[in-house]
Formats: C-alpha cells, sequence, structure tokens
C-alpha cells in the first residue's frame, strides 16, 4: 500500500463546473505520483509517465483530466524526474495477450530492469545475475493489484529478446 503524506485542496473547472479536489501525494520509487479524490466522489491516481513526462490516468491513461491535475501539481510542488527510454513489448501468448514496457540500466556490471505495465505505471525490477537467472525485486510503496503472470513470464521474455 502506498503511503500518503501530504494533502492540498485546490480547485478545478472540470466540465464547466468547479470541483474541489483533494490531492494527497503518494511515496513512490519511481513516479510522482498523486491520488486525487473529487467532491463529486470520483477518485483515481495520477502519476507522471516516465518515458513522456506527460501526466496519467491510472488504468484510463493520457486524459484531459490528467493534464490539468498535472498542471495543477506542478504549480504547487517542484516536480523534477529524469525520463526514460521505456521499450515496448507485446505479444500473445497461448491465448494471454501480454504487453509491457521496460527500461534496462546497467548498474554495477548487472543488467537491470524496470518493468512497467501497459497502464505505464511501474510493477517491479529484475535484475540478470546470469544466464536465465533473475532476480526479482518489488520495491516498497510501489505495489498495486497487476496481473501477477508478468512476474512469471518477463524474465523469460526478456532472456529470449536480450540474447
Amino acid at each position: 500500500m502506498n503511503i500518503a503524506f501530504m494533502e492540498h485542496a485546490v480547485k478545478l473547472n472540470v466540465d464547466g463546473q468547479s470541483q474541489l479536489v483533494k490531492l494527497n501525494e503518494m511515496v513512490h520509487p519511481i513516479h510522482c505520483m498523486f491520488h486525487a479524490r473529487f467532491e463529486d466522489g470520483y477518485e483515481n491516481i495520477f502519476f507522471a509517465d516516465v518515458e513522456s513526462g506527460r501526466w496519467v490516468e491510472q488504468d484510463i491513461g493520457f486524459t484531459s483530466l490528467a493534464d490539468m491535475i498535472g498542471k495543477k501539481i506542478e504549480s504547487i510542488y517542484y516536480v523534477e524526474w529524469a525520463r526514460k527510454d521505456v521499450t515496448w513489448f507485446e505479444e500473445e501468448d497461448g491465448g494471454r495477450h501480454i504487453q509491457f514496457g521496460y527500461h534496462a540500466d546497467n548498474t554495477a556490471g548487472y543488467l537491470v530492469y524496470e518493468i512497467f505495465a501497459p497502464n505505464r505505471r511501474y510493477m517491479f525490477t529484475l535484475v540478470k545475475l546470469q544466464t536465465h537467472v533473475w532476480q526479482l525485486f518489488k520495491i516498497p510503496g510501489s505495489g498495486w493489484d497487476y496481473d501477477e503472470m508478468y512476474i512469471q513470464k518477463i524474465p523469460f521474455i526478456l532472456d529470449e529478446i536480450i540474447t
């Protein structure tokens, strides 16, 4: 579970109506991320995409609401993060659609892969220790309900595409 540590109440003009929105900053190791609760009851998580820098409305995508929330957050906070090159992979495997992104880096002689879900949210990190041997890291504060199938499939897929 992510931990919120700063709340701001802001006004936004959404669909021609002024709405009070409570923004809770969420501690996250990869994304600049906020939980937004609107006075009409709508709520969602908004985060900055590591690849483009654009704001994303979780599980919905790049929306005008995400743009508005992002601009408001950037007017309140100093937001700085390094953009990352993300490679996207997609295939059908036994009737299951598999799609994910990965950012590869070389750290201390190891290949390190940050893995992103189709909704552009960080899932976990894989470190290639040797041929066909991977270490999985789930970073505290980054968890959410993604399909655990990715943990089983991605190391095998990366072994195939990076050799």
